[in-house]
């Protein structure tokens, strides 16, 4: 069998080493998940503390009472850390605090009881398996790990559940068995659980951190695109992994019309607006197909993988047709948009990607000379469309 105190020892020393690390980064990143997190590691760690001496200390409301206490908080600090690191989940804690304050008061009664065992217990299973629910909710990078914690609270929870029916069978019924072996190895599957979770929890949380660094490094906030720096960096994952040199791409890159003359007559405020609805345009026209982003004050730019410089220009004269039947609305107000477009496209032996923008981006400064509201795709080609020019009412 395996050796008790030792597995104890490492199970003190990992959850308190973690625990350490989780508040070191609460004192650095200032994320409340984190503290939480350390917390109740910590915890865990006090109440094996705490029970390791009850053969050496006659204080039974500190080896007992006192440890329950710690043993039941470990999980709630867990689960009150899952909720605030899922900030999807919509969990009112103030039943979790009031469950807290109930055991507190009931192990008074009976901390020096087999009943006070019975009830950490059931409690702490209770709390895993709702750690289980939330974190089954929570969206994580690391999907093996996500699973591999979402198994470890839920066997956690069983362990519990068992060693709750073991304590129980002397009262149940008239079978006066010595359950310790069995108590023994439920004890050290608790220890060994709860350790291999601590260890699992930090990755997943690393993760999404830097998963969150990387989106915010990557992605316009404002509109939800990528930015300059991640549009370079998503379209050079094409080059790498595209097998057909002869493969055809095309970019389309876009220019809102008179923006300035929104933000000079709307405000800035208004202008903001007006840049996410015409984002919403394009990521609904090509979700699925093109890489989007916003490159730039006004300025946006798609690249479409396996179209056609004709295919690409369909494409963009459907989302300037799009964007001039639907009038942009804001504070009851309805305000005319448009786009100039300018198209150019390559294959991926060619492709350079500062070429490829530089060509579309003097199809649109054509477009843009030769009346706005249009698309241009070729020097000496523009649609033959005549467009009007967006009138602002007062």
């Amino acid at each position: 069998m395996l050796h008790l105190p030792t597995i104890t020892s490492l199970s003190f020393i990992f959850n308190l080493l973690i625990g350490i690390l989780f508040t070191s980064f609460y004192l650095h990143k200032k994320t409340t998940s984190f503290l939480l997190f350390g917390g109740a590691c910590i915890s865990f760690a006090t109440a094996i503390l705490l029970v390791s001496f009850k053969e050496e200390l006659n204080l039974p409301w500190l080896t007992h009472y006192l440890a329950n206490l710690f043993i039941i908080l470990s999980p709630l600090l867990l689960v009150i850390g899952l909720n605030k690191f899922n900030n999807k989940a919509v969990i009112n804690l103030t039943p979790l605090a009031y469950l807290y304050g109930l055991c507190a008061l009931l192990l008074v009664f009976v901390y020096n009881h087999v009943l006070s065992q019975i009830l950490t217990s059931f409690i702490v299973a209770i709390l895993f398996l709702y750690g289980a629910f939330i974190l089954l909710k929570t969206h994580c990078v690391a999907k093996l790990q996500q699973r591999l914690l979402i198994i470890g609270l839920v066997t956690h929870s069983l362990v519990m559940l068992g060693q709750v029916i073991l304590l129980l069978l002397p009262f149940i019924t008239s079978n006066n068995d010595d359950f310790k072996p069995q108590l023994h190895i439920l004890l050290i599957a608790h220890l060994f659980i709860t350790t291999l979770c601590a260890l699992i929890l930090p990755f997943i949380i690393f993760a999404n951190s830097e998963s969150k660094l990387i989106n915010l490094a990557n992605n316009d906030s404002l509109t939800q695109l990528l930015n300059r720096r991640g549009f370079f960096s998503t379209c050079k994952n094409i080059k790498a992994n595209t097998a057909d040199k002869n493969h055809t791409l095309a970019l389309i890159m876009l220019d809102i019309d008179f923006f300035k003359r929104v933000n000079d007559k709307y405000g800035h405020d208004v202008g903001d607006q007006a840049l996410k609805w015409i984002a919403q345009h394009i990521s609904q026209l090509f979700m699925n197909i093109g890489i989007t982003a916003r490159i730039g004050g006004e300025e946006f730019a798609v690249l479409l993988n396996g179209y056609t410089l004709e295919q690409a220009n369909t494409l963009a004269e459907q989302l300037s047709f799009n964007i001039r039947q639907q009038p942009f609305y804001c504070n009851d107000q309805s305000i005319p948009l448009s786009v100039s477009a300018g198209v150019s496209s390559t294959t991926i032996n060619q492709l350079n990607l500062k070429e490829l923008l530089l060509h579309a981006d003097k199809h649109l400064y054509l477009a843009k000379e030769t009346g706005r509201d249009k698309v241009v795709s070729q020097y000496d080609h523009t649609s033959s469309r005549k467009p009007t020019r967006p009138q602002y009412n007062t």
